[in-house]
């Protein structure tokens, strides 16, 4: 009863500008001087809205759960950051990262962890491949969640499917190319998943981007969100997304503990993309969850607030071994609702 009626985290609203002057709004939760901090990184269409779930478990204090500090924020593009004037790809969206991070922990003496959901996952992994300097020494744990090492949207092929995924993966940067040159059908596009979600129009778009998962709340939340971003910036982002590729450079993940988490029924980001993300990070810890989609944090709020809790209590000591050389546990399976 006592979380439930105690005061309000408090709430810092702040603007941390671009070199190429994009203007990402950041919101902290929580007192300066809380146990850890944990930065929340939202995915492709979506905002900083998505993690206020998350946000309030995490900075009330619980019996055995104190409260940490939140970081959240509107990716470029998103919500209400600015676009900017640099040429989109995920690198950037990894700088992005890594300046929020500095300015909103600086002075700060407690742990860092990160949090990613799609595209925030691949932001993640982006930051890690270039500036690896930031793990152990600032960032103490890492949760990825629905993302993807490189092939955004594919499932990996057996030998005799190399021929069909390579038409996959063209067909994908097509799409790309074709929104980009063409505002009327990126508009199209917009519009039909911005629509109703029984529409016989409306339903293939959706599962072409996100699959036959879950749908329901989460869905018409994600058609909410769509209707803020312009349609172009969409489809510039989408073009981006399908560029990412981090496979063979994220070994300063593996210095920090790693979680991997997936829904069983996740067709965009599926669970063969995860397992590869977890075998390209030494030593860590892959979960799939099931009967749940792509919506999988804001499906399973408390699942997230309980990998954030799982990954403070994992931090390593100055006696243990380095992270590369424990042998990864066995896969998990959720059962938190």
């Amino acid at each position: 009863m006592s979380a439930l009626t105690s005061a309000p985290p408090r709430l810092q609203t702040r603007t941390v500008t671009t070199d190429d002057g994009a203007e990402i709004v950041v919101e902290t939760h929580g007192a300066p001087d809380a146990r850890a901090t944990v930065v929340l990184c939202h995915g492709w269409t979506l905002s900083a809205r998505g993690w206020r779930p998350h946000i309030d478990a995490l900075t009330r204090p619980r019996p055995g759960f104190p409260a940490v500090r939140t970081v959240s924020y509107d990716q470029r593009g998103h919500g209400r950051s600015t676009r900017g004037t640099a040429l989109l790809d995920m690198a950037l969206l990894g700088r992005d990262l890594g300046r929020v991070l500095t300015e909103t922990t600086a002075g700060l003496d407690g742990p860092v962890v990160l949090v990613g959901h799609s595209m925030g996952g691949m932001a993640i992994q982006q930051l890690a491949a270039h500036r690896p300097g930031m793990f152990e020494a600032r960032v103490a744990g890492v949760a990825l969640i629905s993302t993807c090492l490189d092939q955004v949207g594919a499932a990996p092929a057996t030998p005799h499917e190399g021929q069909a995924r390579r038409r996959a993966d063209a067909g994908r940067r097509a799409v790309a190319a074709g929104l980009l040159r063409s505002p009327g059908w990126a508009r199209t596009v917009h519009r039909l998943l911005t629509g109703p979600l029984t529409h016989p129009s409306t339903a293939p778009v959706w599962r072409a981007l996100f699959g036959a998962g879950p749908r329901g709340e989460g869905v018409r939340t994600d058609a909410r969100a769509l209707r803020d971003i312009p349609p172009l910036t969409v489809a510039e982002f989408y073009a981006a997304l399908t560029t990412h590729d981090c496979a063979g450079r994220l070994g300063a993940l593996g210095r920090v503990p790693t979680r991997v988490l997936v829904g069983a029924l996740d067709a965009y980001t599926p669970p063969q993309q995860a397992a590869r993300l977890a075998d390209d990070i030494p030593g860590a810890v892959l979960q799939t969850v099931p009967h749940q989609g792509h919506d999988l944090p804001y499906e399973r709020p408390v699942l997230v607030v309980e990998t954030v809790h799982a990954l403070l209590r994992e931090l390593r000591r100055p006696e243990d071994p380095p992270r590369g050389s424990r042998p990864r546990p066995a896969e998990p399976m959720a059962t938190a609702r």
